[in-house]
């Protein structure tokens, strides 16, 4: 199952296909986008630095809530993995404690990001893919009825001309 929005969880009634087909709806869009002068959280807007503004929509919640957001626990696993294993092999190779951790850190950080983004990638790559099926499933069933209607058509048609000829050719009054 797939969640309706990137941070929660999925309903266990919803099917993929549905929860994936459904279209953006006014509320769920960025509203700082549209060119208006006001922040997402409904103040005017200031002339601070849009780093300051990043740093400001920060909240506490985001670091408690890091495992529930898709893609986060993967890309972590992996630069654990990747800057213990290249720590590690840079500490055998040059014996140096310092140099390792500090390349053990840097291949945390950059395994850490590679691996998520990858995640994103497939799963905007799958939603793609999910958008597809359902546009091809929908054409074939408006194929189907098409197809349907129309032998029904063609049977009304047979039936019309079959009684058509049963008629008799002539009248008593």
């Amino acid at each position: 199952m797939a969640p309706t929005n990137d941070n929660e969880r999925p309903n266990t009634n919803e099917k993929v296909l549905h929860v994936w087909s459904k279209p953006i709806e006014e509320g769920d869009q960025v509203p700082g986008l549209q060119g208006s002068d006001k922040n997402p959280d409904g103040t005017p807007r200031t002339s601070r630095s849009p780093l300051s503004e990043a740093v400001s929509m920060i909240k506490r919640e985001d670091f408690t809530n890091v495992a529930n957001t898709p893609c986060a626990r993967q890309g972590l696993l992996t630069g654990i993995g990747a800057g213990a294993g290249l720590g590690g092999l840079k500490f055998v190779i040059q014996g140096n404690a310092t140099k390792s951790a500090n390349w053990a850190v840097g291949f945390f950080i950059l395994g850490s990001i590679a691996s998520y983004e990858y995640c994103q990638y497939q799963r905007r790559a799958e939603k793609i893919q999910m958008k597809r099926h359902i546009e091809v499933v929908t054409q074939n069933r408006k194929e189907q009825a098409k197809k349907i209607a129309e032998e029904r058509r063609e049977q009304q048609r047979i039936e019309e001309e079959q009684k058509a000829r049963d008629r008799a050719w002539y009248k008593f009054w």
